[in-house]
């Protein structure tokens, strides 16, 4: 991991595989978000 606890993008799966969430970082509340379109 680089400085402020970013997480690259290689790190994603073993993160995923690993099933440690604490390992994921930070979870933000989704105050003000919403569902703008779904495509398929």
């Amino acid at each position: 991991m680089l400085d402020f606890g970013k997480i690259q993008e290689d790190e994603i799966p073993s993160i995923i595989e690993s099933g440690k969430r604490s390992l994921a970082g930070k979870t933000l509340p989704a105050h003000g978000l919403y569902l703008v379109k779904v495509e398929y």
